[in-house]
C-alpha cells in the first residue's frame, strides 16, 4: 500500500472530494465505503473488483481490518496517518479502514422488484434519507425513486445510515417523481398528517408504492395528486408528528405484514 503524508497530496484531494461533493462522486462513478460493515456488504452485493483501501496506519493491525485486507487487491490501496484519516470520516471515532468502489448501477427497470416502491421527495437529512433506505430494505422494498432535492444517496452520511441498504435497493436518483408516479403500475400510497385513511386500516397491495416527503415541506402537490390513497399515522394529544425515518418505517412494516415479511 502507498502512504500519503500529505493533505496537497493529488489522491488525498481526490479522495476529499470524493466524501464531500455528490457532483464528484457522480462524474467519476465512485464512491466512499466508511467501516468494515459498508465495505463487507458492498463486497458481498457486488464483489471486490475495483474495490480499493483507504487504511489508518494507527489502526492498520486491528484483526477485522487485516480480515477486510485480505478480500481486496492491495496494490492500489493507501495507507493515511490518523490526522489525514479522520478527516475523510464522516464518523467522530472512525475504526481506520474506508474503500473506494465504483457505484452500483440504476441499471434495473422500474417495477421490476417483487418488493414495494418508494418515492422520496425532498429527504435532505442524510441520515435520514439512510435510514428510510435501511427500513425499507429490511421490511422487503425493491426500489426507491429519489427527486432532485433529495440528499445524495451515495453521500458517506447517507451510506453510513443506510448500513448496506443502498446496495440491496435499485435506486434511481434525481427523477421527476410526478412522471414516474404517472406510468408507475401499482398503487399509490402518500404520507400525509391529514390522510383519510388511517395506518392500521391500510390493507396495502403487494405492487405499491409508498410517498413519503421530506422533512419540512412534505409531498408536493402534484405528486399527492397522484396517489390513490392518502395515509395517516394516528398520534397521541399534544403530538403533532414522527421523524421521517420512524413514519416511512411504520409504513413499510404494514406492507410486510400483510404479505407474510413481518
Amino acid at each position: 500500500m502507498r502512504r500519503i503524508q500529505s493533505r496537497d497530496n493529488p489522491r488525498f484531494k481526490q479522495l476529499s472530494r470524493l466524501a464531500t461533493s455528490a457532483r464528484e462522486r457522480s462524474n467519476r462513478g465512485h464512491l466512499l465505503l466508511d467501516g468494515v460493515h459498508l465495505i463487507d456488504a458492498y463486497v458481498a452485493a457486488f464483489g471486490a473488483k475495483g474495490v480499493s483501501l483507504i487504511v489508518c496506519e494507527e489502526a492498520s493491525d486491528h484483526p477485522e481490518i487485516g480480515r477486510i485486507r485480505a478480500l481486496v487487491d492491495e496494490e492500489d490501496g493507501l495507507l493515511l496517518p490518523r490526522r489525514l484519516f479522520d478527516g475523510l470520516s464522516p464518523v467522530e471515532a472512525p475504526v481506520g479502514v474506508m474503500a473506494l468502489a465504483p457505484m452500483p448501477s440504476s441499471s434495473a427497470a422500474p417495477g421490476a422488484g417483487e418488493g414495494f416502491s418508494l418515492f422520496l421527495d425532498g429527504v435532505q437529512e442524510p441520515g435520514n434519507l439512510g435510514a428510510i433506505l435501511r427500513s425499507a430494505a429490511a421490511a422487503g422494498g425493491s426500489e426507491a425513486f429519489l427527486s432532485p432535492s433529495c440528499a445524495d444517496p451515495w453521500s458517506p452520511r447517507c451510506l453510513r445510515g443506510g448500513m448496506g441498504a443502498q446496495f440491496q435497493l435499485t435506486l434511481h436518483p434525481r427523477q421527476d417523481l410526478v412522471t414516474v408516479a404517472q406510468s408507475f403500475s401499482g398503487c399509490l400510497i402518500a404520507a400525509v398528517a391529514s390522510g383519510d385513511t388511517e395506518l392500521f386500516a391500510l390493507h396495502p397491495a403487494r405492487r405499491c408504492a409508498f410517498i413519503i416527503g421530506g422533512e419540512g415541506q412534505g409531498v408536493s402537490e402534484a405528486l399527492l395528486a397522484c396517489a390513490a390513497l392518502r395515509v395517516r399515522i394516528p398520534m397521541a394529544a399534544g403530538i403533532e408528528s414522527l421523524n421521517v425515518a420512524s413514519a416511512a418505517t411504520l409504513l413499510f412494516y404494514e406492507w410486510a405484514r400483510a404479505h407474510g415479511r413481518g
